[in-house]
């Protein structure tokens, strides 16, 4: 069984159980109700930046040999976040007046925002799989190109991006369309983004056009996911895609070793 397999596998055993969940605030109904105070305080929260948050998933899968439950991932999740935000300089002033544990509130909000994209996207790898894509799913695809997914098929090739039917959402891809700063294992190098002619496939809480919910994780349909996978989107697959780019840039930097490679889900393509 393959490591993507086992994935699914346990994301099926999630599902089954305690199901995927948003378990402080509804977007529907805290917004409306908040103070002006306490919607400045969430943003700010929400801006706060470490790129361990970035690979958390990852790193806990690598640790784990499996995906995390939700739990686990909202416990290191709070540990980094506030770990970053006790430093900030308003940090002090803000818990005199708010009670800390709406600011942890608004971590596990987003933690669990994370978590229930990390799960889609596993599931998005196997579907794609299922229909005869070979598909990549890495971290530093994630982290430094800011691609969720990587899918071949007959020598075309997807960069996908999956993220909630949100103005808020979308805003945030167009955003990270902007960085090229980075640092993979303590050394820093120049990468520019570029989204493209990128897929973004969109996925929303509640049942839709787009997907199903099962105990609280959307899953895309398969005639949603065929159709946007089409010839606009697509890109020809060679010595010279991005992947390729991003992986010479890294081995030049000494980001990573030169026997470093990525090796898609069903191992047939490897990219060195």
């Amino acid at each position: 069984m393959t490591e993507l397999k086992k994935d699914v596998a346990k994301i099926i055993e999630i599902v089954k159980g305690e199901g995927v969940k948003e378990r402080v605030f509804s977007a529907k109904s805290s917004w409306v109700s908040w103070s002006k105070e306490e919607r400045e305080l969430k943003a700010q929260v929400e801006s706060i930046f470490e790129r361990k948050l970035m690979t958390l998933f990852f790193d806990l899968e690598e640790s784990l040999k499996r995906v995390p439950s939700q739990s686990e991932y909202l416990n290191e999740y709070i540990k980094i976040a506030f770990d970053k935000i006790e430093k900030q300089d308003w940090y002090t002033e803000i818990v005199k007046v708010f009670n800390k544990d709406f600011i942890k509130n608004c971590v596990t909000w987003r933690a669990d925002r994370a978590y229930k994209s990390s799960l889609i996207e596993v599931m998005t790898a196997a579907q794609l799989e299922s229909k005869g894509y070979t598909v990549f799913r890495e971290k530093y695809l994630d982290m430094v190109m800011g691609v969720d997914l990587v899918a071949i098929k007959d020598n075309k090739v997807w960069y996908i991006h999956i993220t909630k039917d949100s103005s808020f959402s979308k805003g945030k891809v167009l955003t990270k369309g902007t960085y090229r700063d980075y640092w993979v294992n303590y050394k820093r190098f120049d990468y520019q983004r570029n989204f493209e002619n990128h897929l973004e496939l969109f996925y929303s809480n509640d049942e839709n056009e787009n997907n199903v919910v099962k105990n609280g994780l959307p899953l895309f349909r398969f005639d949603y996911l065929m159709d946007a996978l089409d010839e606009q989107h697509a890109f020809k697959w060679d010595d010279n895609n991005q992947m390729a780019e991003l992986m010479t840039i890294m081995k030049n930097a000494g980001s990573v070793s030169k026997f470093y490679q990525w090796k898609s889900a069903d191992g047939k393509l490897t990219v060195k």
